[in-house]
């Protein structure tokens, strides 16, 4: 006889599906929900998938089927499905290197809340894991502008003190797109050693630019460099 929770989730009806993942974690059977729990991550209805990922990460904590169900959803077709699976694991434990597709994918999301909760995944992935922060150098040149502003971001919290990210810094400061440009200048006021083209380019932003936000961010940046205050301060006071 199959579970009535199992003919909820399958209901026509959002709602009644989203009650269900939730009622699933004080269910007396509740382990043998998982698989269909970890399949509504791929919900079309992202109140029922954040609600089934919710519940799946109440769960893992007592039942490592939970883990092993979210390892092999992030090998499944549907994108979404994959973006939630490494969002609940990231609750769980640690993240791994095996979620990094998914997160990535997941910063091009129309979704803004899915595009900032997969990058703070990905700084605390790669503050685990050096590789991140060369996949982040590589998407700022993604042919997305959404991304290549996600990625600037993301460079911005993980390796400020490495010359290469104050080069892929500076080319972001030309690009075309307005939001990439001034998320690069958010990004090199953080720096913990800028070299000289920093400030050269800071000073040349400020005084020309076209773009008032951006002439403010140079400024603001030029104040916060200039002052030597500690790099980890700088990271958290200019928002783009």
């Amino acid at each position: 006889m199959s579970h009535p929770i199992l003919g909820r989730l399958a209901s026509a009806d959002a709602e009644e599906r989203r009650r269900a993942c939730l009622e699933a974690e004080d269910d007396a059977s509740a382990v043998l929900l998982v698989p269909a729990l970890a399949a509504a991550l791929g919900d079309t209805s992202s109140a029922v998938a954040r609600a089934a990922s919710q519940t799946l990460a109440a769960l893992g904590r007592s039942h490592s089927a939970v883990s092993e169900a979210l390892r092999e959803a992030l090998r499944a077709q549907d994108p979404r499905r994959r973006i939630q699976a490494a969002f609940t694991l990231a609750r769980l434990e640690p993240p791994e290197l095996r979620s990094l597709p998914a997160l990535v994918a997941a910063l091009e999301s129309d979704d803004g809340d899915v595009r900032w909760t997969a990058l703070r995944i990905l700084v605390e992935m790669g503050r685990l894991h050096g590789e991140v922060s060369r996949v982040l150098v590589n998407l700022a040149s993604d042919e997305s502008p959404r991304v290549r502003r996600m990625a600037l971001c993301g460079l911005r919290e993980l390796a400020p003190g490495e010359p290469e990210i104050a080069r892929t810094l500076l080319a972001a400061s030309r690009d075309a797109d307005l939001g990439v440009r001034r998320a690069a200048l958010t990004a090199l006021a953080a720096l913990e050693e800028p070299p000289p083209a920093v400030r050269a380019r800071l000073v040349e932003t400020a005084a020309s630019d076209p773009d008032a936000t951006s002439r403010r961010l140079a400024e603001v940046a030029l104040g916060m460099l200039n002052g030597a205050r500690p790099a980890a301060e700088r990271r958290g006071t200019l928002l783009v």
